[in-house]
Parts: C-alpha cells; sequence; structure tokens
C-alpha cells in the first residue's frame, strides 16, 4: 500500500512529460524547398541578365537600417510598415522603445533610401551615370494576403547622376526599357502588360487648380496613391480636408483613364485639353515620347492619371507595370533631390523595382513558369557575361544620333527566331528563342557613351575604360565601323564594307557582332 507521502515522492523523481509542438512559419513568409529555389532562380537570371545587358552594375546593401532614413523623404506613412529591429541590450534604446513605441533600427521595406545613402557616401568618386542594380530580400509589415507577404524578394534598378548635357529622359527611358525587356524576357506582351505612367507636375498642376495648397501636394498625392484601397467616401473625405473644390473631387474621384502613348499627335489632339497637358510635359523634343519611340516602348506605354505612387521622394515621372486583372509587378519614378537629404550633392535619380510575389503568380497564372526538366535546362543555359560586348558611339551627331539608343535597344533585346515566332506553342524559356539558324539574334550586353563630347579618340577611350570588346562606330544608319578593342583591328563586311543598323539588311551590325564573339 503507497501512502501519500510515498505518492508525492515519486511524483517529485519522475522526469516531467515532454508534449511535442509544432511551430509554423511565421505569418506572411514562406519555407523555400529546392524545387522553390529552382523557380526563384529562373526570375532572378532572368533580372540579373537583364540588368548586366543595360549596363548596370550590381550592389547591396545592410538589410536593416537606421529607421529615420525612412522617414526623411519616404514619409512618415512608411514608419506604420516598418518591422522594427533593436537587440534589446543598450539601456537608452529601451526606453526609447517604451516612450514611444519605434525602435531605432528596421528592416528594410524598400532600397531607394540606402542606394541614395551609399551614392552620397562616395558621390565624387563615382561615374556619370552611375547605373546600379541590386537583388535581395525586403520586409514590409503589412496585412497578408495573394501576392503581398511580410517577406518578399525584389529587384531594383536605378540611374543616379548624368553627363552635362545629357537629357534625363534618356535614362528614364533606359529605366523602361529594363522593365519591359525583362517582362518580354519572361514571355509577357502588349496583351498581357503595359507601362501606365504619370507625371507628378501635371498631377499637382490639376490638384492646384481645384484648390489645392502646393504646401500640400505630398499628402494629396498619397491620398491618391489610396485609389482603389479605401472606399470612394473615405476619398472624398480626404480631399475635401484638404481644400479641393467639389468640381475637383469630382474629378478625381472618377475612374482614371489611360491614354495610349502609340496615338499619333492627331489622335491625341482629338482627346481634348488633358491630351494638350501631355504633350505639353510628355512630348516636347528631346523628351520621353521621341526617346520612348527610339526605344521601342510606345506599343508597351499609356499614359495614367490613375498612377500617382505614394512616396513622396517621386518628383516628376512615375510609372506602374500593370498586367491583367489590374496586378502592379513593378513601379517607380524619377526621384530628384533624395542624395542631397542624405548629405550628398545635388543628383537627380530614376529608378523602379520589381518583386517575386506577383510576378511569380502572374507567371504561373499565364503559363509562363517552366517547371521540371524544362525548368532545369531554363537555368543552366549562359548567362550574360559582365564585361561589355558592344559599346555604341555616334561619330556624327546630327546623322548618328537618332539611331544610337535605338541600336543600342536591339542589342539588347535580341532578335527572336522565326523558327520560334512560328510555332504556335511557343515558350520563352526554349532554346530556339534567339537562334541564329533561323534568322534569331541572342541579347548582348551593350553600352553607349553619355558623353556630349563628338572626339571621337575620346570617345574610344572611354569604350576601353569600360573594357568593351568591341566599339561600333556609328556615321550614318548604312555606315557602321566595327573595331575590335583586344585585337587593335576593324571588322569589315566582305560584301558591304561597313554594316548597318537594320535588322533586315544582310550586313546587321548586331549579326557581325554575335558572329566574332561567339566564334573566336
Amino acid at each position: 500500500m503507497t501512502t501519500t507521502g510515498d505518492s508525492q515522492k515519486a511524483g517529485a523523481d519522475a522526469s516531467p512529460v515532454k508534449t511535442r509542438r509544432s511551430i509554423q512559419r511565421p505569418r506572411g513568409t514562406r519555407d523555400l524547398y529546392p524545387s522553390d529555389l529552382l523557380r526563384r532562380r529562373y526570375l532572378t537570371q532572368i533580372w540579373r541578365d537583364t540588368a548586366i545587358r543595360h549596363g548596370f552594375d550590381e550592389i547591396d546593401g545592410p538589410t536593416f537600417e537606421h529607421a529615420e532614413l525612412y522617414s526623411i523623404k519616404s514619409g512618415e506613412g512608411i514608419l506604420s510598415e516598418l518591422f522594427q529591429a533593436f537587440n534589446g541590450k543598450d539601456p537608452e534604446e529601451v526606453e526609447r522603445i517604451r516612450a514611444h513605441g519605434q525602435a531605432p533600427l528596421a528592416l528594410r521595406p524598400e532600397f531607394t533610401p540606402t542606394l541614395a545613402r551609399l551614392y552620397a557616401a562616395h558621390a565624387k568618386q563615382l561615374p556619370q551615370p552611375t547605373k546600379w542594380f541590386s537583388i535581395g530580400p525586403f520586409f514590409r509589415a503589412e496585412r497578408p494576403q495573394r501576392g503581398r507577404l511580410h517577406e518578399f524578394l525584389q529587384w531594383n534598378m536605378d540611374v543616379l547622376g548624368g553627363e552635362a548635357g545629357a537629357p534625363e529622359t534618356l535614362y528614364d527611358a533606359e529605366i523602361v526599357a529594363s522593365c519591359v525587356v525583362a517582362l518580354h524576357g519572361f514571355g509577357l506582351s502588349t496583351d498581357d502588360a503595359r507601362i501606365k505612367f504619370n507625371h507628378r507636375g501635371y498631377v499637382t498642376e490639376r490638384l492646384t487648380s481645384y484648390g489645392l495648397q502646393p504646401a500640400d501636394a505630398d499628402e494629396a498625392l498619397q491620398v491618391l496613391d489610396r485609389r482603389g484601397k479605401a472606399s470612394e467616401a473615405e476619398l472624398r473625405a480626404a480631399l475635401e480636408r484638404l481644400g479641393i473644390t467639389p468640381d475637383g473631387i469630382e474629378y478625381f474621384s472618377k475612374p482614371a483613364g489611360s491614354v495610349r502613348m502609340d496615338l499619333s499627335a492627331e489622335q491625341l489632339k482629338a482627346m481634348g485639353a488633358d491630351a494638350d497637358l501631355i504633350r505639353q510635359k510628355l512630348q516636347t523634343p528631346g523628351d520621353q515620347y521621341y526617346e520612348w519611340n527610339r526605344q521601342g516602348l510606345l506599343p508597351w506605354s499609356e499614359f495614367d492619371t490613375g498612377v500617382v505612387r505614394g512616396l513622396s521622394y517621386y518628383t516628376d515621372i512615375v510609372f506602374e507595370a500593370i498586367a491583367e486583372g489590374e496586378r502592379a509587378v513593378a513601379g517607380g519614378g524619377r526621384y530628384n533631390g533624395l542624395v542631397e537629404l542624405l548629405g550628398g550633392p545635388p543628383t537627380p535619380g530614376v529608378g523602379f523595382a520589381m518583386g517575386d510575389v506577383v510576378l511569380g503568380l502572374l507567371l504561373d497564372d499565364l503559363g509562363l513558369m517552366p517547371e521540371g526538366a524544362e525548368l532545369m535546362d531554363a537555368v543552366s543555359r549562359p548567362v550574360a557575361g559582365v564585361r561589355p560586348e558592344a559599346f555604341v558611339i555616334s561619330a556624327d551627331e546630327t546623322l548618328g544620333d537618332p539611331h544610337v539608343s535605338t541600336l543600342v535597344a536591339r542589342l539588347r533585346r535580341g532578335l527572336e527566331s522565326d523558327a520560334y515566332l512560328q510555332r504556335g506553342d511557343r515558350k520563352p524559356w526554349h532554346a530556339d528563342r534567339y537562334a541564329a539558324a533561323s534568322g534569331g539574334l541572342r541579347p548582348m550586353h551593350a553600352r553607349l557613351s553619355y558623353k556630349s563630347t563628338r572626339n571621337l579618340k575620346k570617345l574610344l577611350a572611354d569604350a576601353e575604360r569600360q573594357h568593351a570588346r568591341f566599339a561600333v562606330v556609328e556615321h550614318d544608319e548604312h555606315k557602321v565601323q566595327v573595331k575590335d578593342l583586344d585585337r587593335r583591328a576593324e571588322l569589315v563586311d566582305r560584301n558591304h564594307g561597313d554594316f548597318s543598323v537594320h535588322p533586315a539588311h544582310p550586313a546587321f551590325v548586331g549579326r557581325a557582332l554575335a558572329h566574332a564573339i561567339d566564334h573566336a
């Protein structure tokens, strides 16, 4: 017989019973198994290839920053989306968190402030323009839903600074072209996605004409950026608080309208007053319309008054890549003035970001994500070389310049083969997409000079400083010379002598470059 005391003693000596607990991954995050990482590699490989072919250099920064970096110019609103970070060992830090609820550090929700900080630290030593890209993890404390997670991977592309005399619109076009080439690389067409852009100057002019005070412009733009997310009643109330007249509230509460940028001037004119403002802002000589046309971007582009972008550091053009179902796959714009706020010199900047979550879902929905052996083959193919293959130079300001950016864009995009285009079941990862045997041309790493000088010797020296393999000197559309900078020799077409900028010409310079590089 066991007494109570014996029972208690036995219980005290017995080992505690361990219960198993299943710990799940944090909400808004992902577990990535080998097949998942292979899919991610497919995305990042196209991102990295596109960036390198467009002459961008890769950088990165810390995954957490001082929280004030984001409030300086991203706007106070972003503080509510930050994952705060602290070590808990500093008494002053702990006291600050208790008093204000804000930690001194935060996981990065975006890259532009870090980019501006990096540039400001070494601005005098950096090339002009500075073209940087990065791929890495980012964090947002938003409510998780389909297409939006707490943690995601993001591709960032930015151009900072610039050569004296080079128009900012050239850099804007290069940024948009990089986005378009990536979308096309994933197999998207103008039927699947469009670049919808706006100009903050246009929107601000409209707002002030309806009673807004200039000092409230940033707040008003943030309100407009919530169109489609907030109710119409909430939107109208916010605009009324900002002093917008009833006519203005009615105008900005209506669904946004798009204007296709491949329409003629006459077609735009027929659209009325808004089209006049579009031409004023975007179609003056040398501005967006003309440069975008040279780089083949107009079929992808729509002017859309609904695109605002809420971050307050944007100053001029803003844009989003909108796919079917009105999903924003990418977004960005021009942010002149941000570098100065972080201690750097006056520096213009333009860039965009593309995340992997919405993009992956979109490719799945459209049947454009390879699987199994096809996925393995796709990520095993050669990628863009870091060394520039072609450096395009204009030798004649009158005849050469209009063709330079067009030629560079063609080299960067490549030419899809006839066999690929004629096949109904084609997929972007198919090996014959750029097959030379069927008229294709593989995409190349091509750069151009942004210098205003017409001194050919200086321009060739610029090509050599960037370690280009070939210098492409364009005199006019059918007089293009190619210099092998490694062998100090000139390439010549045996039938025509000089080369042409036109892909249909038998002496197209792109094919000559590809043949010389691939058979070296």
